[in-house]
């Protein structure tokens, strides 16, 4: 349960990793109060195919992340 990108893009580079120990479903909650929503990313990683759902870690940390961000002015660093 998290409304952190991080999270979520952390999971769907994992999620392929945790299919091959025979996980099933992973799903993420997002949002709060009557706003949640459930993320699932075992249906992201088949409709994005695996070598990109890995490849999204990447971009997310070039782009995003807070701690780690190359691009603009970021406040939270």
């Amino acid at each position: 349960m998290s409304n952190d990108s991080n999270s979520f893009a952390l999971l769907l580079h994992f999620t392929p990793y945790f299919q091959t120990l025979g996980m099933k479903e992973i799903w993420q909650q997002y949002g709060t109060g009557k706003k949640r929503r459930m993320l699932l990313l075992h249906q992201a990683i088949s409709r994005l195919g695996t070598p990109l759902a890995k490849t999204m870690i990447e971009a997310h940390i070039l782009t995003v992340d807070d701690c780690m961000s190359k691009v603009g002015n970021k406040h939270a660093v």
